[in-house]
């Protein structure tokens, strides 16, 4: 099959190739926001400036430049769909980014996890197809466990609280992933899990939660009125999360 075909080489076209790389100003941390609002507000800061841009066929994909207690971060937009980001990802990383951190949403699987949740996720069910391009074939991958360590000690030094576990890539036969051990499901994190592994990246991803989907009785809760979250509030743990890195 196609997914069990990996092949750990260089390929003929690579990120890091000169003619791929443009300007822009780089900053070691960059925050990547799969919520638009984050990055709509984060631009009326005053201070923020555009630092430079990735750009494919559809659009030019902008990255601001925001300073905190004497460090610069870049802030951009997650794209949404697991091919997508970790296109992004490469680029970026080719650019001279060091850290990515990456927060969004995600779905729950367990109901007993309440909405705005901080949700760090430890290891992903592989369901979709993108990371089979940067990993062979296997049910799970994982992020590096000191990476993992050095985001919680971020998130409990700022009295943070968390949950950690396992997150099911993508949404279908809800029943066996639940018996697997996924909690909450998501679109991209197995296929940026493998990203990270195949080019040593130092990623730090997080969710909040989101709506609930009952499989069994096939009704879905949206969540609204339990969403109350500023969603800044969001944006602030990422960066809090950088300011450990900078130290």
């Amino acid at each position: 099959m196609l997914l069990e075909e990996f092949e750990n080489v260089p390929a003929v076209i690579e990120p890091t190739d000169r003619s791929l790389i443009s300007g822009g100003e780089i900053c070691d941390t960059i925050i990547l926001s799969f919520n638009g609002e984050i990055l709509e507000r984060v631009k009326q800061i005053d201070g923020v400036y555009e630092g430079g841009y990735l750009t494919n066929l559809n659009s030019k994909y902008p990255w601001y430049i925001y300073e905190v207690d004497g460090f610069k971060l870049a802030v951009a937009m997650a794209t949404i769909g697991a091919p997508m980001v970790v296109g992004f990802l490469e680029e970026l990383k080719a650019r001279g980014f060091n850290n990515f951190i990456v927060l969004g949403s995600c779905g729950v699987l367990d109901q007993s996890i309440q909405a705005d949740k901080i949700i760090i996720p430890s290891s992903a069910l592989r369901d979709e197809g993108a990371s089979y391009h940067y990993a062979p074939a296997s049910d799970e991958i994982a992020y590096d466990e000191t990476l993992l360590l050095t985001m919680e000690n971020a998130l409990n030094k700022s009295g943070i609280e968390h949950i950690r576990t396992k997150v099911w890539t993508t949404d279908a036969k809800v029943k066996r992933r639940l018996e697997a051990g996924a909690k909450v499901v998501d679109m991209e994190s197995s296929a940026i899990m493998a990203w990270a592994q195949y080019r040593q990246a130092n990623v730090y991803q997080f969710f909040y939660t989101a709506d609930y989907v009952d499989h069994h009785n096939h009704e879905w809760d949206a969540r609204h009125e339990e969403r109350k979250t500023d969603v800044m509030t969001f944006f602030e743990i990422a960066v809090s999360i950088a300011l450990e890195l900078e130290k």
